[in-house]
């Protein structure tokens, strides 16, 4: 019986060595109770082996026993404890798979496509999205390359975003385009880094929105910015309290004012003074009670100087039915406002001087009705006078109307051919007029005008010879040019303008039943050339006479001009 006690005593001994290890290696202190009963087992055992008495024997047995209870006790509460720790592990693995379905919800009904590269990017998984995103069915993408699977250019940038995040860690966004067969879609693509706890591998999510439709959208609001840009009246627009936030081009162009100028400012700044209070009352009331406001209005440009705009103004609504701000568009009317002043002047003009000669024609014709001596042939002469003018003045009436009606637009006009062909006929016309003509300019020179705005000279000329109290009429013409322009100056020294005259022609004083010049020659001039986007100016001569100064566009080398030099020299002929 001694060898099995013997190997017994071994095997406990065994044990609590073990059980040392154990306790040392995993801190566990569960592990002294096994250490103390298994100790207390071969104590028990030495003791039955050295045959010590039965006494002293037992009392390691009875401390086995008192430890079995206890660690029968122990057991009960591990159990129970084991218990409740799988039914927590059992609610915290429900919890976790009803958040893992809610993620895969969330992501399933995300518009977004979500894709995990690795650090090199390589696709690891696709988390999120339709296949139409790339050309490889989702199941595909792993272990892929973004350059085997997107094209080259968007390749680049989605590679470029992925490997700065795995690198700093920072978000990048970035917007790509994926051509279809139905046109190009944009995607809208951020990264995120995603680390693991107590690992270096840094992996990277990348979201992808489609964002065509904002694409599409952006699009449209640049195309309509370029026809705002480049429309050809004047629009600018205020917030509600009136303030200019944004003026176009034109708006620049018509009032002299620039963007800087104006924004920040209100509409006052137009302002001429020149439309009543209750306009801008009824107005105001108008734009906001939502209404659209459309009317003429004389507004005032940075130089000082007048325009008339058909002008329209709109509110802008919001969703809630508020006005926000408010749209203004001018049409510059100016021009036809300068028509109706043209036909208003003809009719001024033409009716007060054929009314006087129409008497005067009455007025000899009764004459001649009543007397029977010699002066019917000197009322006969006077009759046949008063009629030339007439004649002369329904003639320049229809050359007027054709400008207004048929001018057209400007183009290249040759200019010292036809101007020749005017002097030839003035010369014609009055042979005893010495008509001096000086050219200080290229003999292929030409002007940006309207057809027959070479009869501006000949009207100015003649004008100067009829009217000259001189014997022989004086005229001298010059034209000179530079790279710009050319300015046709007419010079006479005869009794001149009247300043009332041509301070009507260039808007000083208005046309008047007193005031209304003496026909309509001076006003031809004007018309062919304001149609001409050119400049009439008038000075007095020294020591008498006229200076009137046409200024006309040159054309450029463009236009077909040659751009031979220029020289002084007379031109003499008849």
């Amino acid at each position: 019986m001694t060898a099995p006690i013997l190997l017994s005593l071994l095997l406990r001994i065994l044990g609590v060595g073990l059980s040392v290890y154990l306790l040392y290696r995993e801190r566990d202190r569960r592990f002294v109770f096994l250490v103390v009963l298994l100790s207390l087992m071969a104590l028990r055992q030495g003791l039955t082996l050295f045959d010590v008495g039965s006494t002293i024997r037992e009392v390691p047995a009875f401390l086995v026993s008192v430890l079995t209870v206890g660690l029968a006790f122990y057991l009960v509460q591990y159990v129970r404890e084991e218990s409740e720790t799988k039914a927590q592990l059992r609610e915290m693995n429900r919890e976790l798979q009803a958040s893992r379905n809610r993620l895969r919800a969330a992501m399933n009904a995300s518009p977004e496509y979500i894709f995990l590269f690795d650090e090199s990017g390589r696709y690891r998984e696709v988390l999120s999205g339709e296949d139409g995103i790339t050309i490889h069915p989702p199941e595909d993408l792993p272990g892929r390359t973004v350059e085997e699977v997107l094209p080259d250019e968007t390749a680049a940038a989605v590679r470029a975003a992925v490997e700065r995040t795995a690198e700093t860690g920072e978000i990048q966004r970035t917007e790509y385009p994926m051509a279809r067969d139905d046109g190009v879609e944009w995607y809208e693509a951020r990264t995120a880094c995603v680390q693991y706890p107590d690992e270096e591998v840094r992996h990277v999510l990348l979201t992808a929105r489609d964002v065509t439709e904002r694409k599409e959208r952006e699009q449209k609001l640049r195309r309509f910015r370029r026809a705002i840009e480049t429309a050809g009246h004047a629009i600018y627009i205020t917030g509600d309290s009136g303030t200019i936030t944004y003026v176009n081009p034109a708006f620049e162009e018509i009032t002299g004012y620039s963007r800087d100028d104006a924004v920040g400012r209100t509409p006052e700044l137009l302002n001429s003074g020149q439309m009543p209070d209750d306009y801008f009352t009824d107005l105001w009331a108008t734009v906001q009670s939502g209404d659209v406001w459309e009317e003429e209005i004389l507004n005032e440009r940075r130089d000082g100087s007048l325009y008339y705009a058909q002008q329209t103004v709109a509110p802008v609504i919001d969703e809630s039915g508020a006005v926000r701000e408010f749209v203004a568009i001018q049409t510059d009317i100016t021009p036809l406002k300068e028509r109706e002043r043209q036909l208003n002047v003809l009719s001024r003009v033409l009716r007060h001087n054929l009314r006087n000669d129409m008497n005067v024609i009455l007025g000899k014709a009764q004459a001649i009705e009543e007397s029977t001596e010699g002066e019917v042939a000197s009322d006969a002469a006077q009759i046949g006078r008063v009629g030339e003018r007439l004649l002369d003045l329904a003639e320049t009436y229809r050359e007027i109307l054709d400008i207004i009606e048929t001018s057209g637009s400007n183009h290249r006009i040759p200019l010292l051919d036809r101007v020749r062909n005017e002097v030839g006929e003035l010369r014609e016309a009055h042979p005893d007029a010495e008509i001096e003509v000086e050219f200080d300019c290229p003999e292929d020179v030409a002007v940006v005008a309207i057809p027959g705005v070479e009869r501006a000279v000949g009207e100015l000329l003649e004008n100067a010879v009829i009217h000259s109290d001189r014997e022989p009429p004086d005229v001298d013409l010059n034209i000179e040019s530079t790279a710009d322009d050319v300015r046709i100056r007419v010079a006479d020294t005869g009794p001149g303008i009247p300043p009332t005259e041509w301070k009507i022609l260039t808007g000083e004083h208005e046309i008047n039943p007193l005031s209304h010049g003496t026909g309509l020659g001076l006003w031809l001039v004007h018309w062919l050339v304001t149609r001409a986007d050119g400049h009439l100016s008038f000075e007095e001569n020294e020591p008498r006479g006229s200076v009137v100064t046409i200024q006309l566009q040159r054309a450029s080398e463009a236009e077909g001009e040659s751009g031979s030099e220029s020289g002084t020299r007379r031109d003499d002929e008849s």
